[in-house]
């Protein structure tokens, strides 16, 4: 039961907090509101930071092992050496992904229990302060491809090289894969804003108005509407306007095969090699007979992403149930016990209305920060 509530407290914070610039000297305009969980203060953040913004730099270490296995302690201790004094001063780390685990120089996925001494890892710099400062306390932070392949991917994914394109909200972003590895990443500064800016400016209705245009009436492909479906809404005047769906997707559609025809280009950009499989994920892939218009520019052989998680069947939260899911699988590797509530916040999820039940104390602290300094 923790293990859910765990689970669904991840999903409602990342829905609230989903990206953030990592050089440390930027400030926020805005303290982020926590969100109230049935009475439950949520305080504790996954974070993903925007492949953008983030900074890789390809580490090794190597440490030798005393004890008759590796340890959790062995891990993390070989974690920090990889990336001691190697971080620049302006920026902080958020994490270290590991790439290959090496035993002896043998690839292990799973190394507590074993003996060895090898490590090699992908480093990225991150917003921790910043997001400590906002009053909110960061248990994870990555970049929202990884969680975009730990939402959808699978063994056949595992073992190929691909591409994965999430059409996200502000953004595109193009993350190509290798065995489950991420190789390279890049954004793609639009997204499903401009469908928004491109129908508010054409029909000059407010863009909250075309949003709800957008994601209820729209199609994404003109050979699959209804001809006789009109749409009222008003102007900026305050006249009440009829669109129908022809006008309307064809505002949609231009805006959706130049997204689609960029991704394009920048997977070809990314990787030389030759890929397997391409994966599309995001919020605008709900934009009604996406898939028709995603095989005409790109081939039948695209897989268009279905979220089926229970409470969260869009695409658009793809980035944060694979965010949750690759940090619960970075704890197992770890070999650490993770919860982001304590006895009395599970009781109040339980029985809301036990007012009683909710005291003082503080949610127990998850992990430490395993990647701070070589002593630490």
């Amino acid at each position: 039961m923790k293990k859910l509530l765990n689970v669904l407290l991840c999903l409602s914070s990342l829905l609230m907090i989903n990206s953030f610039v990592i050089n440390k000297k930027t400030d926020f305009n805005e303290t982020p509101t926590l969100i109230n969980a049935k009475g439950i203060d949520i305080k504790k953040v996954i974070v993903g930071v925007p492949s953008y913004n983030a900074k890789f730099m390809l580490v090794t270490s190597e440490i030798e092992i005393t004890g008759d296995a590796i340890t959790t302690d062995d891990v993390n201790n070989l974690i920090k050496a990889s990336v001691y004094s190697k971080v620049e001063q302006d920026y902080e780390l958020i994490t270290v992904l590991p790439l290959t685990f090496l035993i002896d120089g043998e690839k292990e996925t799973k190394v507590v229990g074993k003996t060895g001494n090898k490590l090699e890892i992908k480093g990225i710099y991150s917003v921790l302060s910043v997001m400590e400062g906002a009053g909110l306390e960061v248990v994870d932070i990555t970049v929202s491809a990884l969680g975009d392949y730990y939402e959808v991917r699978n063994d056949n994914l595992d073992k190929n090289i691909g591409a994965i394109i999430n059409l996200g909200h502000e953004t595109t972003n193009v993350s190509v894969f290798s065995r489950g590895k991420l190789m390279n990443t890049e954004t793609i500064q639009l997204g499903g804003i401009n469908v928004d800016k491109d129908l508010a400016y054409m029909f000059n209705i407010n863009v909250f108005d075309a949003r709800e245009i957008k994601e209820k009436f729209a199609s994404s492909h003109k050979r699959f509407i209804a001809l006789n479906d009109v749409y009222e809404v008003k102007n900026t005047a305050g006249e009440v306007i009829k669109l129908n769906q022809i006008e309307v997707t064809e505002i949609v559609m231009d805006r959706l095969a130049e997204l689609l025809r960029l991704a394009q280009k920048q997977i070809l950009l990314l990787t030389k090699q030759n890929i397997s499989y391409i994966v599309i994920t995001g919020g605008l892939t709900e934009i009604r007979a996406f898939k028709n218009l995603v095989y005409e520019i790109l081939g039948k052989d695209v897989i268009i992403y279905t979220e089926d998680t229970l409470g969260a069947r869009n695409n658009k939260y793809t980035t944060s149930i694979g965010m949750i899911k690759y940090f619960i699988d970075k704890m197992e590797v770890r070999g650490k016990e993770y919860s982001m509530i304590d006895e009395q916040d599970e009781e109040l999820l339980i029985n809301p209305n036990n007012k009683n039940s909710k005291g003082k104390a503080g949610i127990t602290k998850i992990f430490g920060n395993f990647i701070g300094t070589k002593e630490d």
